[in-house]
């Protein structure tokens, strides 16, 4: 079995769960309350900040022309197409994408970028790949099986986020099914690594997958700091020196 294989069945309980959530249940109805969809915006805007330092550093990491390939179409996306999806969202919402941008980041925010800021730190190519890849890999899945449902009608108001996640030239030249190349990267690199070595990468990578879960459920119930926003210290505090 294929090392990305092995991945996708691991991560596909998680993914399932993501298809159930209320806000992707509301994508595909069509319906959802303008403060999930400007909470997710705002927060969106900030985790990929982070996501495109991720590419970055995995491109700095990559030794391969068709590796580097495959990470500079992903960084073009983030920086040329993706900002449409949230603009999708704000058009709903009846607000302005320049208005959700630069806000704090939330709890859960934080964690995943943490995460990720982590893997960058003492991670090989292999960490850093496996732990970005759930996040296109299900957007990718969300948007493929919403279509296979046929939510991608001219009345839903999110049928522009929807086809632009999904894939929708559904195979290779050979017939077989496409998948996100991310995959084919941890494939290559998987052999270099034993078997305690992959299990600590596929901890990662599944991690990244309950994240994304996470980043659902923030958004929809708009889970912010309970107490941070309300703490001030007084104007005149000082450092205590000894």
């Amino acid at each position: 079995m294929d090392f990305s294989t092995e991945l996708i069945e691991a991560g596909t309980p998680i993914l399932d769960h993501i298809m159930e959530h209320p806000f992707v249940k509301g994508i595909g109805a069509g319906h959802l309350a303008k403060e999930a969809l400007m909470f997710y915006v705002t927060q969106d805007y900030n985790y990929l900040n982070e996501f495109l330092h991720s590419d970055a550093v995995a491109l700095l990491k990559s030794t391969s022309r068709e590796d580097m390939q495959i990470i500079s179409q992903q960084i073009d996306f983030l920086l040329n197409s993706e900002s449409e999806a949230h603009k999708n969202f704000c058009e709903v919402a009846g607000t302005s994408y320049k208005s959700l941008q630069g806000q704090p980041m939330t709890p859960t925010t934080k964690l995943y970028t943490n995460h990720m800021l982590e893997t960058l730190k003492s991670g090989d190519l292999i960490d850093i790949i496996a732990a970005m890849t759930p996040c296109p890999w299900t957007y990718g899945e969300i948007g493929n099986r919403l279509i296979e449902q046929g939510k991608n009608t001219p009345d839903n108001v999110f049928t522009a986020w929807i086809e632009l996640y999904a894939d929708t030239d559904d195979d290779d030249s050979d017939g077989t099914p496409k998948r996100f190349p991310f995959f084919d990267i941890l494939d290559r690199e998987a052999p270099k690594y034993s078997r305690e070595r992959l299990d600590q990468v596929k901890r990662g990578f599944l991690e990244s997958c309950e994240f994304e879960w996470d980043f659902w459920e923030q958004s929809y119930y708009q889970k912010d700091w309970q107490f941070l926003p309300g703490v001030e210290l007084p104007v005149n505090t000082v450092a205590k020196t000894k």
